[in-house]
């Protein structure tokens, strides 16, 4: 069984390494609205992961989930510091990479 808390600590480290390389100004609303996503996504992920250490669901199958996940990120703390949409979403789509490639270091 994978190691959800293992699997977030890894997520939530990788975020703020992946805010504070990605954005100056923005650094301490990027880290906070990165870990709120990974917070929202939290059930998925676990429930997502254990299905595919199961065997139950692709490697595909759970990569597509995971991408599915980009609509809880609601981003709030960006959104009102003005950042671009395409910045917001190269960030979306960094974590969303963080937590698959977490999830997928936690199955033997």
């Amino acid at each position: 069984m994978p190691d959800i808390d293992k699997i977030l600590k890894d997520a939530e480290q990788r975020i703020i390494h992946l805010a504070e390389t990605t954005f100056t100004t923005y650094k301490s609303q990027a880290i906070a609205d990165g870990k709120a996503f990974l917070d929202a996504a939290k059930g998925d992920l676990q429930k997502y992961t254990q299905q595919l250490a199961d065997g139950d669901i692709t490697l595909d199958q759970f990569r597509d989930l995971m991408q599915d996940e980009g609509d809880l990120a609601k981003m709030d703390a960006l959104k009102e510091a003005g950042l671009a949409h395409a910045a917001f979403d190269n960030f979306v789509n960094g974590i969303i990479g963080i937590m698959i490639t977490a999830a997928l270091s936690a199955i033997p």
